[in-house]
Formats: structure tokens, C-alpha cells, sequence
């Protein structure tokens, strides 16, 4: 992959991250006495262009659905490698696979949980997997949903559902990445990041539910820096010994803190917001960047996130939650 042919690209990302919200305009919304005046908060920004749509705070999903929408056409239009924006939009193809197998399994409608974008038209997605016909889709989404659906027909258990997609959705990303020769460090740092602690994070919810150790390893998404081996010693291992067992790993502190909490609460609600965290870092050190696509994925990943810290301000204002909690619940921002 030719890291100049984003040259031209770049500044733009530039122009585009003067637009995301700083950390005054998160503070006062999270300051409004109502979700009426957090919402209003927006309409100095470009949020603004779709607040017709908006006719009361409880509508702030379609607010955020659009913006969401927005950026990944603007930044599909924009890139000259048009892979690399379909590598940051596969989760939302995954996510649909698991509400749409839900809903077919169970035989109830979860359109509302939908993401409309992906790889995939929502459409064309729930036509595919409600007809059972897989083929139409891209091979790697095929195969999932075969397996899927094999899997729940063998154990009738549907929590295979989300570790099966996640696996695929991984596995998905990697065969995007070797047909198109995209090699690139940031990519590759962000990727195992993500697969290592999310890995972690399933070996503590198996362990809870006492699983054995080869239902953790089929659970486990390949392609982190971690291998099966050292998973199973990990799990065969106590949770208190996790940190010292990866403490050579950039994200320790992560899971030191992580762990910690964890053993305190029985919740990865912590340690979920701290894997937010450390992305973040990550990203913000493409701030000093001036080639390649290390600055396309980090201002995605923060616009995403962006729109995340607006959603929990949102769902807190809406269900009167403390602005102390709010603040507690949101993700580092890039700003």
C-alpha cells in the first residue's frame, strides 16, 4: 500500500476534526437542567444539518443515525482506497447480523436496533438472512451465517450468535486487508488492541458463567497477539494473576485497572470503558501524523465516539441521571 495517495486527503481530515465537538460544548451539555437544552447544544454544530428531523429530545437517535450516515458516505466519497472505510464499517454489518438472527430465531422485529450502515444495505441484509439466502452476500458474511445458524441448530444456545459474528467480523477485516496489501502499523496496532483485550474480556464472562476451557477457545477471535496456548494457561490460571501474566503488553495498566475492578463489581462495565480509553490514546497520537491512513482511522474512530458520548449525555438526560454519572459513564474524548 502507497502511504502518499492520502496526501491529499489529509488536510481535509484536518478541516473535518475542527468540527467535532470540544470538551466545552460536551460539558454544557452535560451541565443542561433538561435534554432539551442538551439537544439545542447541537444546533451550533454540524449536527444542525439534520435537526429539522429532530421534533423532540427522545428523536435524538435519527439525529445521530444521520450524522453517523453522513460520515461514512462523506468519508467514502473521499478516500482513495475505498477499502479502508469498508474495514471501519464492517462492525455495523456484523452488529445487523446478530439483531437480524436474533429477531429471526426468536421471531420478533428488532428494526429499531439496526445501524444503517455497512458494507451491506440494512435491506438488502434482511432480505438475504430472512430468506436464508446467503450467497448473495460477501463470502466471509455467508460463511458466518451458515455456521451461525448451524451452531444454534446443534446447541440451540444463542449466546454463539455474538462470538460467532465476532470472529467473523475479525476474520472479515483481515481478508480486506490482504487482498488490498494493506500494511500498515497503525491498522495493525489498533486491530490487536482491540482482539487482545476484547479476548480478555470474553475469558472473564466465560469464566463467570463457568464455562470449560475449550468453550473459551472456540470463543476467542483469532488474530491478536495473544495465541491459543497462552489463552488456555490464561484461563486454566486465576483472573488476579491476568495482569501479570500480559504485563509486557502496552495495554497492562488496562487490564491492571480493568482486572481490579472487575474482581470488585462482577461487572466489565469498567473495564469495557477503559478499552475505550486506550484506543483513544492510541488514536490521539496520529494527531502529529502527516501520511498514510493512520489519520482517516482516527478521525472516524472519533467521530464514532463522539457520536457515542452524545448518545449516554442523551439516555442520561432523558432518564434524569446525574450529571456526575453522566460524567463517570462518558469515554475519553480526542479534543
Amino acid at each position: 500500500m502507497d502511504s502518499m495517495q492520502f496526501l491529499q486527503l489529509i488536510p481535509r481530515i484536518r478541516v473535518y476534526e475542527k468540527k467535532l465537538l470540544d470538551k466545552a460544548q460536551i460539558e454544557r451539555m452535560i451541565d443542561a437542567n433538561t435534554s432539551e437544552g442538551a439537544l439545542k447544544v447541537l444546533q451550533e454544530t454540524e449536527y444542525a444539518a439534520f435537526m429539522n428531523e429532530v421534533r423532540r429530545p427522545d428523536d435524538y437517535e435519527i439525529l445521530l443515525s444521520n450524522e453517523l450516515v453522513r460520515l461514512y458516505k462523506t468519508m467514502h466519497e473521499a478516500s482513495p482506497l475505498k477499502e479502508i472505510i469498508d474495514v471501519m464499517a464492517l462492525k455495523y454489518d456484523y452488529h445487523n447480523i446478530k439483531v437480524l438472527v436474533k429477531g429471526k430465531i426468536l421471531d420478533k422485529d428488532f428494526s429499531q436496533m439496526l445501524i444503517p450502515v455497512g458494507m451491506v444495505g440494512v435491506n438488502d441484509l434482511k432480505s438475504a438472512i430472512n430468506g436464508e439466502d446467503f450467497g448473495r452476500l460477501p463470502k466471509k458474511m455467508e460463511e458466518c451465517l451458515r455456521k451461525i445458524f448451524e451452531k444454534f441448530e446443534e446447541t440451540n444456545d444463542p449466546q454463539f450468535i455474538d462470538l460467532i459474528a465476532d470472529q467473523y467480523l475479525y476474520a472479515h477485516i483481515h481478508e480486506i486487508a490482504n487482498k488490498k496489501n494493506i500494511k500498515d502499523k497503525a491498522l495493525d496496532r489498533y486491530l490487536t488492541n482491540l482482539i487482545d483485550l476484547n479476548n480478555v474480556k470474553t475469558l472473564l464472562r466465560a469464566k463467570k458463567q463457568d464455562k470449560n476451557v475449550n468453550f473459551f477457545l472456540d470463543a476467542i477471535v483469532p488474530g491478536g497477539s495473544i495465541d491459543a496456548s497462552k489463552f488456555r494457561s490464561l484461563y486454566l490460571d486465576t483472573i488476579e494473576n491476568i495482569p501479570n501474566n500480559l504485563s509486557s503488553k502496552e495495554y497492562s495498566q488496562v487490564l491492571r485497572e480493568g482486572i481490579a475492578s472487575y474482581i470488585e463489581t462482577s461487572s466489565v462495565s469498567e473495564f469495557e470503558k477503559l478499552i475505550d480509553n486506550h484506543i483513544m490514546s492510541i488514536m490521539k497520537e496520529a494527531k502529529i501524523v502527516t501520511k498514510g491512513l493512520e489519520p482517516v482511522l482516527t478521525y472516524m474512530y472519533v467521530k464514532e465516539n463522539e457520536i457515542k458520548q452524545i448518545r449516554t449525555i442523551m439516555v442520561g438526560k432523558l432518564n434524569n441521571i446525574t450529571k456526575e454519572v453522566i460524567r463517570e459513564r462518558l469515554r475519553d474524548g480526542y479534543v
